[in-house]
């Protein structure tokens, strides 16, 4: 897969943006009108790992930036359309049902149209939900470098937010 530096920037940028946004009390921070499920499968003998799936439901009108994943993985689409960029390509409206893969290394930003719930697969180690965290640090990474891959500079971001906010005053 070709990484787009540029969408790559991007995306950090958005999902710096959001925080910052937030954290100034200029945004309101909805994850509490998310549900998200968690669901596992015993261990396979043959195979030696269980499958987990995150069933993720969003509402309408949200902006979400993904997080880093590891290893590439199965999602599901279950209903409802998103606006979705990543580094991989250009700007996508995908409406569900509908299945797809994830690459590893990505990030997604992500504007909801309609109501989704989207369901993402992950093989792990563990088995059940009181080890999300052990299941976060097999399939999350906390960054593009501890993944091997270039982190987007995102100082010049910083010094304008820092510039906004000094404004203000």
């Amino acid at each position: 897969m070709k990484h787009n530096l540029k969408r790559r920037q991007s995306i950090s940028e958005l999902e710096y943006v959001l925080k910052h946004a937030i954290s100034e009390g200029e945004a309101t921070d909805d994850t509490d009108k998310m549900e998200l499920k968690h669901l596992f499968t015993p261990t396979d003998d043959v195979y030696g790992c269980s499958t987990y799936a995150r069933e993720l439901f969003i509402p309408a009108g949200m902006t979400v930036v993904g997080k880093i994943h590891k290893k590439p993985h199965l999602a599901f689409l279950m209903k409802g359309t998103m606006l979705v960029t990543t580094e991989e390509g250009d700007l996508k409206r995908m409406t569900g049902p509908m299945s797809f893969v994830v690459p590893a290394g990505v990030k997604r930003a992500a504007y909801i149209e309609e109501d989704i719930t989207i369901v993402n697969v992950h093989l792990t180690k563990e088995t059940q939900e009181a080890d999300l965290e052990k299941v976060e640090a097999e399939v999350i990474s906390p960054s593009y470098e501890a993944m091997g891959l270039e982190e987007p500079d995102l100082s010049g971001i910083e010094k304008l937010m820092t510039f906004t906010n000094t404004d203000k005053e």
